[in-house]
């Protein structure tokens, strides 16, 4: 019943897939105060080791091959996207400037009625990867316990 309603009124505009330090017991979860933890995800997508936190981009020569990065789909409000951004260090006024932007990508959602296909927002690196170490499981939180 929660997954029918919460389905209704998504859509990419207001879900957040989250795989680094906004995942729940991480040291950036607090930001995610106020929004809805729809449960755990994952997206293709390539992951990278940037120290105390992941990079995730979606395409590229450094992308390939794409691999399942695992994290959770949360439902967000409209002025969460704000905070969010400014977290990320998107600026709304230049590309260049932006370490992270925000694009549109396909998840797989584990619902309670089961495997979902959904469109959410992520935060997707813009800055140099060079020597950068790829987290080819593509578990964050693995990578953080096995460091």
């Amino acid at each position: 019943m929660r997954d029918h309603f919460l389905k209704q009124s998504m859509n990419s505009e207001n879900l957040l897939f989250v795989y680094g330090t906004l995942l729940s017991g991480l040291s950036n979860h607090h930001h995610m105060a106020g929004a809805t933890c729809m449960g755990e995800a994952n997206i293709q997508a390539a992951l990278f080791d940037m120290g105390e936190y992941p990079a995730l981009i979606v395409q590229g020569e450094l992308a390939q091959p794409l691999g399942l990065v695992m994290g959770e789909l949360y439902k967000i409000e409209p002025d969460h996207w704000r905070r969010l951004d400014v977290l990320e260090e998107v600026d709304p006024d230049s590309i260049e400037n932006s370490m992270y932007l925000r694009v549109s990508v396909g998840v797989q959602w584990l619902s309670d009625e089961g495997l979902q296909n959904v469109r959410a927002q992520v935060y997707v690196y813009q800055w140099s990867l060079a020597g950068k170490p790829r987290i080819e499981h593509g578990d964050f939180r693995r990578h953080l316990i096995s460091r």
